[in-house]
């Protein structure tokens, strides 16, 4: 490893803990991760009591261990939480910890023979005795940062023709070009960056846009777009992007890359069909080519050459049938433009507009994340056990808006956003 990627890799820590967190003074951090990004955790441990953390608390997983649980627990005592584990995510939330996920697996693919069955019922007991936690993640109650780190398999896995040592300095370039590590101001580049999105979120408030059109003008045998699909959104749905702020006025980044802007739409009001244009990982599993069609919001007929089974397992659980998202990436993203498949939704998400099945987040919504639960569900906020992204966006992919008054509108053309959305994209 040369100085130079070890110099990067302690810019990336600080980065991550003062911009990626904005971690105050005096605020407890847990950070997640697998076994395998020890040495990194123990960087931004101490960048994070540099900046004042009161405590940090680091959980690192072993995937083995998850997945013996699996191969040879009592079936029945798969949905067990302990109550320790509850008890520390509710200690978290009412002294507004903040949290830092680094994904990349360690072994990409461990869980592919475990039955989905299982590993459904597992996570939605989790996600049931945890969604306190998840609410307060979602309606950004709490600062929290998903970043990620390369892995030798992860990286064999995107660059199967490079050589093991080759292939994880490539990935461990990518990712911190990404984030723009490799920049001489990371963090003015950031600010610079949040700015620039969220100028198309201005623009799609400007337009009143209530719905937008995905349409794809690649088309199959038949002669149909490969998408056509309508997401309606809710009168006071507003478009994120980059940061977002806690109630006190703390402004973080969730995700590390970011490129999307994003909104919640209205459960009842998406229909047609749309194509994944990037492998998806629900529940884990990797998920290839999947079609969806939608009536009046409810998914009413999937297909998939790869994954099916643990899509059916998903969309057993509560909620996972309706929408929670909808969001837009310019193919013109760094990421993409890569030209590289990173088997990752943090980064494959920021390469291609998606949708996300099962909750939503009620900070997209304006008063939203003042709403108690039947207030949300009356007003068209999806509530569900999982929030699952999965890629849609080509580079052939038009996006339509209509607005409030029912003209329409031009977002993106041949997958990029047109100049009046983004002049200076």
């Amino acid at each position: 490893m040369t100085s130079s990627l070890e110099a990067q890799q302690q810019r990336y820590a600080e980065l991550l803990v003062k911009v990626g967190l904005n971690l105050q003074p005096g605020q407890g951090l847990f950070i997640q991760s697998e076994m395998v990004h020890r040495d990194f955790v123990q960087r931004v441990v101490v960048e994070a009591y540099k900046a004042g953390a009161k405590y940090v608390e680091s959980s690192l997983g072993d995937p083995i261990n998850g997945k013996s649980r699996f191969l040879h627990a009592a079936p029945d005592t798969l949905e067990y939480v302990p109550e320790w584990s509850i008890a520390l995510h509710r200690q978290m939330v009412d002294e507004g910890w903040a949290r830092l996920a680094l994904a990349g697996e360690e072994f990409p693919g461990l869980f592919d023979d475990i039955d989905p069955v299982l590993m459904r019922r597992a996570a939605v007991s989790r996600s049931q005795k945890l969604k306190f936690y998840s609410e307060a993640i979602m309606s950004m109650q709490m600062q929290w940062c998903v970043a990620a780190m390369p892995t030798a398999n992860w990286a064999r896995k995107v660059f199967p023709e490079l050589p093991a040592a080759e292939a994880i300095d490539k990935l461990w370039q990518m990712i911190l070009a990404s984030v723009r590590v490799d920049q001489t101001d990371p963090v003015a580049l950031w600010w610079v960056h949040d700015e620039r999105l969220k100028r198309v979120s201005a623009f799609m408030k400007s337009c009143q846009v209530r719905a937008v059109r995905f349409i794809d003008t690649a088309t199959d045998a038949s002669g149909q777009p490969l998408t056509d699909l309508t997401v309606g959104l809710l009168d006071a749905s507003q478009w994120l992007a980059a940061s977002s702020s806690t109630p006190k006025g703390v402004r973080f980044f969730p995700n590390m890359p970011t490129e999307e802007i994003f909104t919640t739409p209205h459960r009842m009001r998406v229909n047609g069909y749309a194509r994944m244009s990037k492998p998806g990982f629900p529940l884990g599993r990797q998920v290839d080519d999947a079609l969806f069609r939608f009536k009046n919001g409810e998914l009413v007929e999937f297909l998939s050459s790869k994954g099916e089974d643990i899509l059916r397992q998903m969309f057993d659980m509560r909620g996972a049938k309706y929408l929670g998202e909808v969001a837009l990436v310019d193919s013109r993203s760094p990421i993409n433009q890569s030209g590289t498949l990173f088997y990752n939704t943090l980064f494959d998400e920021n390469a291609a507009s998606h949708i996300a099945f099962g909750r939503a987040y009620a900070d997209a919504v304006e008063g939203g994340t003042v709403m108690g639960e039947a207030e949300r569900e009356a007003a068209g906020i999806n509530d569900s056990d999982t929030h699952c992204d999965l890629m849609i966006g080509t580079p052939t992919m038009r996006v339509i808006g209509i607005c409030a008054d029912g003209s329409e509108v031009t977002i993106m053309q041949d997958g990029q956003f047109v100049d009046e959305v983004a002049a200076d994209h």
